[in-house]
């Protein structure tokens, strides 16, 4: 067996990724462990979160929400709170 051939059996022989996060007070699964910001709100949406893909995405880190760029990469963990709102929005 070739080394590609083991790399690609191995990817396979593993269960798929499966991350629990909130986004606006919804559950959603996401399938990877580093996403940007525009992927995140995708897939929240595609979920039925409560949002638009044009918010603005934050995610909370300690105390504090940092701003997740649509084109920022992040990792993201289990249990993770995002809060996205509309970018005009001021509350």
């Amino acid at each position: 067996m070739s080394a590609t051939t083991e790399r690609a059996s191995d990817q396979h022989d593993r269960p798929p990724v499966r991350i629990s996060v909130i986004v606006n007070d919804d559950r959603v699964i996401l399938t990877e462990h580093r996403l940007n910001g525009a992927q995140i709100k995708t897939a929240a949406v595609e979920q039925g979160a409560d949002l638009r893909i044009g918010f603005q995405l934050s995610v909370k880190r300690g105390d504090h929400f940092h701003v997740v760029d649509d084109d920022e990469v992040i990792t993201v963990h289990e249990d993770d709170e995002f809060v996205a709102v509309a970018a005009d929005d001021n509350s």
